[in-house]
């Protein structure tokens, strides 16, 4: 009977695994740099007092077009801290001395522009619901059948808050719907004669985000 030896070790030959690539953290989660495009439909809806008249005007209802944007950063899990600038051009019914008024030239129309901070908060950064607030400056102005802006202008300070959600169509971009309300007080004077303005103006929008 002849005997087997066994096998001579350093004629084994080891293979280590390969190396997996590198994970990246922030792909498919909220975090880090954010950047947000927000176009939608604003309805607008607002009290006037103090007018001077005649004519006496006494509301203002309005529809139409919006955008935001949105550049932050996420200092903290979930919570996006940043500055946006809103803007919307409406089509404007005025209410004055009890008659609704609107014109048929698409020239006249209820400008808005807002800046401020916001804050923006997922609680699950890897999902796509958010909420958010923010506080801003406003100036709002009326145009007339030349486009050109009608002084005095309003000025004032709004407040919104908005609900959303996200879904991820890369890494570190998404696209969802954002449900915004806004209120807010304006003042513009003329003459000695100080009006104020008291608005609400419900957004539905698109978002395209990236953070």
């Amino acid at each position: 009977m002849t005997a087997v030896s066994p096998a001579d070790p350093s004629a084994l030959v080891t293979t280590s695994p390969a190396p997996c690539p590198p994970n990246d953290a922030g792909a498919y989660q909220h975090d880090g740099f954010f950047l947000r495009s927000a176009p939608g439909v604003a309805l607008f809806r607002a009290i006037v007092a103090g007018s001077a008249g005649p004519p006496r005007r006494t509301s203002v209802d309005g529809v139409g077009v919006s955008s935001s944007l949105e550049v932050g950063g996420t200092p903290t899990r979930g919570l996006v801290v940043g500055g946006s600038v809103w803007t919307a051009r409406l089509d404007p019914v005025f209410v004055e001395d009890g008659k609704r008024v609107s014109s048929d030239d698409d020239s006249v129309k209820l400008t808005e522009l807002r800046v401020g901070p916001f804050l923006d908060f997922y609680p699950r950064p890897e999902r796509g619901f958010h909420a958010a607030a923010a506080v801003s400056l406003v100036i709002q102005f009326e145009s007339d059948t030349k486009g050109d802006a009608i002084r005095p202008i309003w000025y004032g300070a709004a407040l919104s808050t908005a609900v959303g959600h996200e879904w991820f169509i890369a890494g570190e971009v998404s696209l969802g719907f954002l449900a915004r309300f806004a209120l807010g007080s304006l003042r513009r004077s003329s003459a000695g004669i100080t009006e104020s303005l008291a608005f609400v103006a419900p957004e539905l929008a698109l978002t395209a985000t990236y953070h």
